[in-house]
């Protein structure tokens, strides 16, 4: 055996631990609103379905004024996500409240 690449052909792809795991892809530079089939501009274009609960991506966005943006969704089990939530709303009034003040806000992770 000389690589990772034969060790896979000869053994098989390894899983990986799915555990407090969560993929995050980026494919807000890949184009797909740019992909013309004859018909017109794409009123959306990205991934259609992706591994539920283990994976999130960056997809690219414009609202109805045409601002660009950045969507990325998020799956968590229910408490997960009352708590994420919670934690989101604390965050974003705090920067409503205090725009003249610039806190260091810390989200803890245990990654």
């Amino acid at each position: 055996m000389k690589s990772v690449a034969d060790l896979m052909v000869t053994k098989g792809r390894p899983n990986f631990t799915m555990v407090r795991s969560c993929l995050v892809s980026d494919v807000t530079r890949a184009g797909f609103g740019d992909v013309d089939f004859g018909w017109g501009k794409a009123a959306y274009g990205g991934p259609a379905k992706g591994a539920v609960g283990v994976s999130t991506k960056f997809i690219p966005f414009k609202n109805k004024k045409g601002e660009a943006g950045i969507v990325l969704p998020i799956i968590l089990p229910t408490q997960a996500m009352e708590i994420f939530v919670k934690e989101l709303d604390g965050i974003l009034k705090e920067k409503q409240i205090d725009k003249s003040e610039r806190k260091s806000i810390s989200i803890s992770s245990s990654l």
